[in-house]
């Protein structure tokens, strides 16, 4: 959690500056993949769209309180044109910046206050649930990436599309299916990542036009189990990162992390269960 928050004083330290994911992630020593997914869990938005209602937030009380354009303010925010925004300030307070500093009435907008301790606390004192420390074994597996944007990622579509392909994958091995994350690639306005629905195998011959093959090394895991819909992970993963791992004997290891989901899994059962492999190591 120190250095989460180290992560959140560098995005108010440079509100005003050009800023990427990437070196947000890197003010905390996390990987861009490992910070962005963590930032979701914790706070509810992505690192992008934190950091720009953080700087909408300045931007509206800059319009009641300082004598400057909204040009001006703009492009103090890093928005690339007035019009730009514009959108984007009426789509977070709905209303414009003109219309809002012609009412000035502060009262009137839900600000987006810097993320606290305070506000993660219950996630550290109130709940407690141990994983199982597994020692996975290196893994050969074929399956579809899919590339997202972080924030506008849907698992069940992406399971619904890798449907047609699971039962026609040779040389499997168990029955089990794996989404895994991978890569990321960040623009002015969104971050990218992909994510790979899978099979395990035992070798790489004859795999099917379309699909692609990725090796996992050997690597210790905390497998969590989710019960329930998949819509409902980000819950578990609110309480893995915001409550077990800052209290466990282990860090956060720059690996693949993975879901492991039964040959059986249906996600319309409430019952259901997701295995979250989380990568670790002692900590030092």
């Amino acid at each position: 959690m120190d250095r989460f928050f180290k992560s959140i004083e560098y995005i108010e330290a440079h509100l005003y500056d050009k800023i990427s994911v990437h070196e947000i992630a890197t003010s905390a020593h996390y990987s861009t993949y490992h910070y962005s997914r963590v930032f979701k869990a914790l706070v509810g938005d992505t690192p992008k769209e934190y950091l720009r209602k953080r700087r909408l937030t300045l931007a509206a009380k800059r319009l009641l309180t300082d004598d400057v354009g909204i040009l001006d303010l703009a492009i103090e925010c890093q928005f690339e044109s007035q019009e730009a925004f514009t959108r984007a300030f009426k789509a977070l307070f709905d209303m414009t910046p003109a219309q809002y500093r012609k009412i000035n009435e502060p009262f009137r907008l839900l600000y987006k206050k810097p993320v606290s301790q305070e506000d993660l606390a219950f996630l550290q004192n109130n709940l407690s649930m141990e994983p199982e420390i597994i020692e996975q074994a290196a893994m050969k597996i074929v399956g579809i990436a899919t590339q997202y944007d972080d924030g506008d990622l849907s698992l069940p579509k992406l399971w619904s599309g890798f449907r047609p392909y699971r039962d026609k994958i040779p040389n499997r091995v168990g029955s089990d299916f794996f989404g895994i994350y991978e890569n990321y690639e960040e623009s002015e306005e969104v971050t990218r990542f992909v994510y790979i629905c899978s099979a395990q195998v035992e070798n790489f011959d004859d795999v099917p036009e379309g699909l692609i093959t990725r090796e996992l090394a050997a690597q210790t895991y905390a497998r969590f189990t989710h019960i329930g819909p998949i819509a409902k992970l980000e819950e578990t993963l609110r309480y893995i990162w915001g409550s077990w791992l800052p209290k466990s004997k282990y860090e956060y290891a720059d690996k693949p992390d993975f879901e492991l989901l039964p040959a059986n899994f249906n996600d319309a059962d409430p019952n259901n269960k997701i295995y979250l492999n989380i990568p670790i190591k002692p900590k030092a």
